[in-house]
């Protein structure tokens, strides 16, 4: 088939006073590992990188099917853009459809219908000025708090001072994240179980791939000295994260952990693949964090690490990806 790749690239991300800003981009080893996986599946692959010019090329070339990791550059309704520009042109593609992904993104409007489905979520306040806050103290929430904008992913805006115990530290996450993110802020409670992250591919039977585990690698957990960890941008972009996968799990805590990724996957209306991240409260219970509908496909994410895990090529899992949408459309 001839199969397109829509993607953006870290190094043509508009400068942002957010250091993090290109933190989702791709990089140009990632594009052409991609491109070589496709390839050995027997497609032949043609690029179109995410630009002004996009639907046009797109218009132009009419591949069959497009493997999509375009991210968008700004705004809540970014990574929706390239589907919907699809979707106008007729043109099939891998991944979520436009709503999905600007559910997803929209963190605040994710948690809200997780929640309504029935799956947990920690306690959380939207934030959309600092006078917020003042309604935010009367919601209730117990500290610690933790905040982040409410439309980033890949851990932007998420620091380690995030994790914050008293008013005073609040106050001055919420104005640094106002200001430099330029977007809402959600603000929950922070749970202080272990982390997950479930790797899930299909649509109407689901492949669950060996749960991820994530923890403070061994020199910055003797500094935490038993302190909460926050899985910050410094953690990610200074490689101080270790992994456990597959998690160590007894039969029980990973039926929970599976059913609330699960679910919550379902309830998004996610397609052909998606990660979901949870976090356990003291009692040792699964909460919903947040779903990312495209995770990221590099040698150091998520995602193919637990694809990894179970067995799996880079090269079988982005052609998995592929055969699952080629399947929905009709045209396995």
């Amino acid at each position: 088939m001839k199969v397109g790749l829509t993607y953006n690239l870290k190094q043509d991300c508009p400068q942002s006073e957010a250091e993090d800003a290109a933190a989702e981009c791709e990089e140009r080893e990632t594009v052409e590992s991609i491109v070589r996986a496709l390839q050995s599946g027997g497609h032949t692959v043609k690029e179109f990188p995410y630009g002004s010019g996009l639907l046009r090329q797109l218009e132009d070339e009419r591949p069959d099917i497009v493997f999509n990791v375009a991210e968008g550059w700004s705004g809540r309704n970014r990574e929706a853009l390239v589907p919907a520009i699809l979707e106008f042109l007729g043109i099939p593609y891998t991944g979520s459809d436009p709503l999905t992904l600007g559910l997803a993104l929209d963190k605040v409007a994710a948690k809200r219908v997780v929640l309504a489905g029935g799956v947990p979520t920690p306690r959380f306040f939207e934030v959309t000025r600092l006078e917020d806050l003042a309604a935010l103290e009367r919601a209730g929430l117990s500290y610690p708090l933790f905040a982040k904008p409410a439309w980033e992913g890949s851990s932007k805006g998420v620091r380690s001072r995030s994790l914050l115990e008293d008013p005073a530290a609040l106050k001055a996450q919420v104005e640094w994240l106002l200001r430099t993110y330029r977007q809402p802020v959600l603000v929950e409670e922070f749970l202080p179980g272990r982390e997950f992250s479930v790797g899930l591919l299909g649509n109407g039977e689901l492949t669950v791939f060996p749960i991820i585990e994530v923890l403070p690698g061994e020199e910055l957990a003797r500094e935490l000295g038993g302190r909460n960890f926050v899985y910050s941008y410094e953690v990610k972009s200074g490689n101080r994260e270790r992994f456990r996968c597959p998690a160590p799990l007894t039969e029980e805590e990973e039926r929970k952990v599976v059913a609330v990724a699960v679910q919550s996957y379902r309830l998004l209306g996610c397609r052909d693949l998606a990660r979901i991240d949870l976090r356990c409260d003291a009692a040792g219970e699964p909460h919903f964090l947040e779903a990312n509908p495209l995770p990221g496909l590099s040698k150091v994410s998520l995602f193919p690490l637990q694809v990894r895990a179970a067995g799996l090529s880079f090269e079988e899992l982005i052609n998995a990806i592929l055969a699952v949408a080629l399947e929905r459309y009709g045209l396995g």
